[in-house]
């Protein structure tokens, strides 16, 4: 294997390939972040105990921050293996000093995690920090040679040269500056938008790329003095980097109990506060600190003088030609892949989808269902159209359809027929507009006339959003369905 010792010189064992040291790193930080981030998304949570005590959350914090730092080496080590490494006698960079140094942004990564789900902002600014320390610790500890480019160059060649020669000079393009500032109009877009999490990304590239421009190359000195320095360095940022994970699990506990307390009372006799709470929007749910699925119920309406109807009797029963009507008083499901619906933990709330907003602060779609169950069963050939009336209120542009799907809950499998799927007019790029108030709309499905399926006591709609809508629930509520005869 043929390899060179200048610039650090690296190949692929599979394909023998060579890349320099600097792409080298890149990739291996990169695949060590990676792997931090997806462990945290997957394991860290906030405690099920509504008040736990503060000894618990301090050994969680650094559980969190030590499972990390591992993650992540474990992550950077697999593909550390996977170059060969050709200086025996004398390796330009060790994996014990690499990995001391990108600790020190891995220890970000459960508080980073922890405040995205709490669609806190201040997730950017931890991921900036990290971003930051990183470049500063790998600027120090990366054999580079000697900028090429350097400025002083032209002017020592052109020294005894022609008169006015270095004024000939072009300095060469630098596009880090370019990059960053890209980078800042692309964060302060995601902050605008209320995305969080997708705002961390170029804002920590921005840092790393600022960090790594004005950090200067130290002299190179002894491997056991610059491995203390970066253990010494990594003892101070863990230190700090458990507090924050503390105070970050501290707030989201409030902040959950405080979202519980409003839905529950909500749901109570005596909650109007938190009614009027849930009226103007305020139903939050901040993913791993929050729940895994949700209920929403229709605010129940007054109570009224309704004379009694012989049980057990289809609607359809009379073979009236008038539509049968159905005012909508079933709940909407909130739940993510690869569930089919919401699970027995799931929080039940009360609410509208116009004026609440439930979003999911992950990287895992959220999937919308409105159920209506029927009080007694009808039989499908009896019916030839059903007609959806809906209410879209729903200002994020994007076409959103909407499905029917009609079930025999009470059959053995419970069988269900689809009746195809309709997209809203108003969701439309050619009919948008920002909706003040609702706009009314009416969704036609047409029931086959021959169908596996002979009744059914169960109306599902399933919402089908566009890519702008796949972590947001839409602001479209279901008003009624008519039920048009043969």
């Amino acid at each position: 294997m043929a390899s060179s010792t200048q610039a650090g010189a690296f190949s692929l064992q599979a394909g023998e390939r060579p890349t320099s040291l600097s792409k080298f790193t890149a990739y291996v930080v990169l695949a060590g972040l990676l792997n931090a981030a997806i462990a945290a998304f997957l394991f860290f949570r906030l405690p099920a105990d509504h008040t736990p005590s503060f000894r618990s959350l301090l050994i969680r914090a650094m559980f969190y921050v030590a499972f990390s730092v591992l993650a992540g080496a474990g992550g950077a080590r697999f593909y550390w293996n996977r170059f060969s490494i050709p200086f025996t006698t004398d390796p330009p960079l060790s994996f014990q000093l690499f990995a001391l140094v990108n600790a020190c942004a891995w220890v970000w990564v459960p508080a980073v995690v922890l405040l995205s789900r709490q669609d806190s902002p201040v997730s950017s600014v931890l991921s900036a920090l990290g971003a930051a320390l990183l470049a500063d610790g790998l600027r120090h500890i990366i054999p580079f040679e000697a900028d090429s480019r350097d400025l002083r160059a032209p002017t020592a060649r052109w020294e005894s040269g022609e008169l006015f020669a270095a004024t000939l000079y072009t300095p060469p393009r630098e596009t880090h500056g370019y990059v960053i500032a890209l980078c800042i109009y692309a964060t302060g877009y995601f902050l605008i938008n209320h995305y969080f999490l997708n705002a961390g990304a170029p804002f920590a590239v921005a840092a790393f790329l600022f960090a790594w421009k004005r950090t200067l190359v130290q002299q190179p000195t002894a491997p056991s003095e610059t491995r203390s320095r970066a253990a010494h360095r990594l003892a101070v940022v863990a230190a700090a980097a458990v507090l924050v994970t503390l105070f970050v699990m501290l707030f989201g506990i409030g902040h959950r109990n405080r979202v519980e307390a409003a839905l529950a009372g909500a749901n109570g006799t005596g909650g109007d506060a938190a009614a009027n709470h849930l009226s103007q929007g305020g139903v939050y749910v901040p993913g791993i600190s929050g729940y895994q699925s949700i209920i929403l119920w229709p605010v129940p309406e007054k109570p009224q003088i309704v004379a009694p109807v012989l049980a057990n009797i289809s609607p359809f029963a009379a073979r009236t030609a008038k539509p049968l009507v159905i005012q909508f008083d079933g709940p909407y499901w909130y739940f993510q892949p690869p569930g089919q619906r919401p699970g027995p933990g799931a929080h039940e709330g009360r609410g509208n989808p116009l004026s609440v907003n439930i979003e999911a602060n992950n990287f895992v779609p959220l999937n919308m269902e409105a159920v209506q169950n029927l009080a007694s069963p009808i039989r499908l050939a009896t019916c030839r159209e059903v007609q959806v009336m809906i209410q879209n209120r729903d200002n994020l542009r994007g076409m959103i359809g909407l499905g029917v799907e009609l079930t025999d809950s009470t059959a053995p499998g419970k069988p269900s027929v689809s009746l195809g799927q309709q997209t809203i007019l108003s969701s439309q790029s050619d009919q948008f507009a920002v909706k003040l108030a609702p706009v009314d709309e009416v969704l036609r499905f047409t029931v086959p006339s021959h169908a596996p399926l002979r009744k059914f006591d169960q109306i599902t709609v399933r919402y089908f959003p566009g890519p702008e809508h796949w972590q947001v629930g839409a602001k479209i509520a279901i008003d009624q369905f008519e039920l048009v005869p043969r």
